[in-house]
């Protein structure tokens, strides 16, 4: 053998290897390029599943949250709503009532008119230290005795409320 013949055979064998490493080469790479797309595409099926789950238990926090705290706290504010109005009601009848007082010809010995009069000056509703006189007397002169009552006519005197 020659020296060209023994060149030819390493020369030609290892362009033969040479292209069959590139080949394989080649489609290893591919082959590694296509397992790095499908491991990327798994990462976003995993990542939109966990996202998924997240809006998941975010709504079924939040029908939790409205079914246990929205809506009885609706109910008791709708209740609450119902009272105030039914006291507005109430405390404009009442307003009405302390107006006509005046005009009733009872109101000079009137005891309604007394408490509500000493209510107004203690605003917590306890009594005062210093009561109405005028509540004080007709206290004294609803309990006295048919015989000890002042005349009806008298100033200041008893006002007889059956008539």
């Amino acid at each position: 053998m020659t020296f060209s013949e023994i060149l030819n055979i390493v020369l030609g064998g290892s362009m033969i290897g040479l292209v069959v490493s590139l080949l394989t080469m080649k489609a290893t790479i591919r082959k590694a390029h296509a397992e790095a797309e499908r491991a990327k595409a798994e990462a976003e099926k995993a990542k939109a599943d966990a996202e998924t789950v997240h809006i998941t238990n975010a709504e079924n926090a939040t029908r939790i949250l409205v079914e246990n705290i929205v809506k009885p706290l609706k109910e008791e504010l709708n209740a609450t709503r119902k009272d105030l109005q039914a006291t507005k009601r109430e405390m404009a009848r009442l307003r009405k009532a302390v107006e006509a007082v005046s005009d009733c010809p009872h109101s000079d010995n009137c005891p309604v008119r007394y408490k509500l009069l000493d209510n107004q000056k203690d605003p917590d509703g306890t009594q005062g230290e210093c009561q109405d006189s005028r509540e004080t007397r007709y206290r004294r002169h609803n309990h006295k005795t048919d015989c000890e009552r002042d005349s009806p006519n008298e100033p200041g005197g008893d006002v007889d409320f059956d008539r």
